[in-house]
């Protein structure tokens, strides 16, 4: 199981506005597979306005 170190470790080799594009795709990622093999349309939007929010954060740590 992952930790909260283990996370640190991953902004601090990546920045943090790597780790929240990853997470930002993985979202999306995880939106089209709900909908692709579960055809659980609801959760994939949710997966995907998370995947947007994320994106916002992400911009605003570019700044």
């Amino acid at each position: 199981m992952y930790d909260k170190s283990d996370i640190e470790i991953m902004i601090e080799n990546m920045s943090l506005s790597g780790v929240l594009s990853i997470l930002s795709q993985v979202c999306y990622e995880k939106a089209e597979h709900l909908r692709t093999n579960w055809q659980d349309v609801e959760t994939a939007r949710t997966w995907e306005k998370v995947g947007r929010a994320v994106g916002k954060i992400k911009i605003k740590t570019d700044l």
